[in-house]
C-alpha cells in the first residue's frame, strides 16, 4: 500500500521538521523562557539583555547571506548537521555564561546554527522532494518548531528553578546531540541521490525534467521589489522580537512564572498549528487569500499582546493563540510569497532576500523593547510599535499582489 517512493519524501519532511524544532523552536522561540531569569541572575539591565537577541539576529543575518552557498557546496544533509552541532555548542556556552560578552557570544554561534538549518535549507529541501502538496509540507516540517514551544516551556522553567539556568542549558545542549543524530539519518539532499522522484499526489510520477510549474508573473518592477523587501523587513521585530519578548512582557505585568510558561506553549501549539493550516490553506486558497487571512489574525494578535496590563489570563491566552497562528508571516509565507511574485526560476533569490531583510529587521530594531521597557516600565509599547509595523506590512504585500496579479487559487 506505501511505496518507498512515497513514505520516503515524508520521511525527509519529518527531518526537517526536528531540524526547525532545535534551530528555531530550541534557539530562538523557547529562548523567551530564560530570558527573565538571565536577567535577574545576571543582573543585566532590560537594554543589555535585548543586546543578546539582537546580536544572535545579526548572526542570523550574516548566516542567511552564505545559508544557499553553504548547501549548495556543502549539501543540505551536511549544513543541517553543522548547524545542530553548532547550536548545542550554543547551549553549552550559555550554559556557562556569566557576563553579558560570554552571552553575546554564545548568541552569535545560536545565529549562524538558526541561519544554516533554518527555512532557507528547509525551504530547498522541500522544493527538491515535493512537488505537488509543497505548501502543506512546508508548513507541516515548519511546525517543528512550534512544537518545541510547546513541549519544553514547562519541564525547561522546572529545571530552571529546582537546578538552576545552567543546567536547563546543559540538558538542552544534550537534547540537541541527540536530534542531530535523527536529522543525519532521515534527510537526504535530493530524492535523485536514492534513486527516487519528486512526491506527486497523483501516482507519484514527477520527472526530473518537468517543466517549470510557477512561471514568474509580470510586474515585479524594482519599486515593487522594493516594496515587497520592505514588507519583509517590516514583519522582523513584531514576529522574531516579539516571541523571544512574550515571556518577559508578561512577568512584568505581574503574570505568575507558571502561566508565563503556559502562555509560551500556548504560542507553541498555536504556531504548530498555523503552519500547517496556513500551508493547506495556500494550497487550495492560493498565496494571496491565505496570506490576507494571515495578516488579519496578526493584528488581532497585537491588539490583544497590548492588553496585557489588564491582568486578565482569558485575555492573555488569547493572545498568545491568535499570534501564534500569526507566526507563519515571519517563515513559511516566504516561501510562498518567493514562489507567488518570482516564480520557480527567482525562487532561491527571493527567498535569500527575504530570510535576509527579515534577520535585517530584528537587528535594526533588537534593543529597542529592552530600551523603551527601561524608560516606560514595561513592553507595551514595544507591542504598539509592532502593531504598526505589521498593519504597514499588511498594506505593501496587498499592493504587490494587485501588481502582480499572482497568488491565485491553483488549478
Amino acid at each position: 500500500m506505501f511505496s518507498r517512493q512515497s513514505v520516503r519524501p515524508w520521511l525527509v519532511c519529518l527531518g526537517g521538521a526536528i531540524m526547525l524544532f532545535s534551530v528555531m523552536g530550541l534557539g530562538s522561540n523557547v529562548y523567551s523562557v530564560y530570558q527573565p531569569y538571565i536577567i535577574a541572575q545576571n543582573h543585566f539591565t532590560n537594554t543589555q539583555a535585548a543586546w543578546i537577541i539582537t546580536t544572535r539576529s545579526l548572526f542570523i543575518v550574516l548566516g542567511m547571506l552564505t545559508a544557499e552557498q553553504v548547501c549548495t557546496r556543502f549539501g543540505i544533509r551536511r549544513a543541517a548537521t553543522a548547524s545542530m552541532l553548532l547550536l548545542a555548542l550554543s547551549r553549552f556556552l550559555f550554559g556557562m555564561a556569566s557576563t553579558l560578552p560570554a552571552c553575546l557570544g554564545a548568541a552569535a554561534v545560536t545565529g549562524i546554527a538558526y541561519s544554516w538549518g533554518g527555512m532557507i535549507p528547509l525551504s530547498l529541501l522541500i522544493n527538491n522532494w515535493f512537488q505537488d502538496r509543497n505548501a502543506f509540507a512546508l508548513g507541516a516540517a515548519s511546525a517543528g518548531s512550534g512544537l518545541a514551544t510547546i513541549a519544553l516551556p514547562g519541564p525547561l522553567t522546572w529545571i530552571i528553578q529546582t537546578q538552576g539556568v545552567t543546567a536547563a542549558f546543559w540538558w538542552e545542549g544534550t537534547f540537541v546531540l541527540l536530534l542531530t543524530l535523527l536529522v543525519l539519518i532521515l534527510v537526504r539532499d535530493s530524492p535523485a541521490h536514492l534513486g527516487l522522484r519528486p512526491y506527486r499526489q497523483h501516482g507519484n510520477l514527477a520527472q526530473p525534467d518537468s517543466p517549470i510549474s510557477h512561471p514568474a508573473p509580470g510586474g515585479m518592477t524594482s519599486l515593487y521589489w522594493g516594496l515587497y523587501l520592505t514588507a519583509v523587513f517590516l514583519t522582523g521585530a513584531p514576529t522574531g522580537i516579539g516571541i523571544s519578548n512574550v515571556g518577559v512582557l508578561y512577568r512584568t505585568e505581574g503574570f505568575a512564572p507558571g502561566t508565563v510558561a503556559a502562555l509560551v506553549s500556548c504560542v507553541g501549539l498555536a504556531l504548530m498549528v498555523g503552519k500547517v493550516l496556513y500551508g493547506e490553506l495556500a494550497d487550495r486558497l492560493g498565496g494571496r487569500l491565505s496570506t490576507y487571512l494571515l495578516y488579519v489574525v496578526a493584528l488581532l494578535a497585537y491588539v490583544l499582546l497590548c492588553l496585557a496590563p489588564n491582568g486578565s489570563v482569558p485575555t492573555a491566552f488569547a493572545a498568545a493563540a491568535a499570534f501564534g497562528l500569526a507566526l507563519p508571516l515571519s517563515n513559511v509565507s516566504y516561501s510562498i510569497w518567493a514562489r507567488d511574485f518570482l516564480g520557480d526560476a527567482g525562487f532561491a533569490k527571493g527567498l535569500k532576500w527575504s530570510q535576509t531583510l527579515y534577520a535585517l529587521g530584528i537587528v535594526v530594531f533588537g534593543p529597542v523593547p529592552g530600551w523603551m521597557a527601561d524608560r516606560a516600565g514595561g513592553y507595551v509599547s514595544s507591542y504598539i510599535l509592532f502593531l504598526v509595523m505589521m498593519a504597514v506590512s499588511f498594506l505593501f504585500i496587498v499592493l504587490v499582489y494587485r501588481r502582480t496579479k499572482s497568488g491565485d487559487r491553483p488549478g
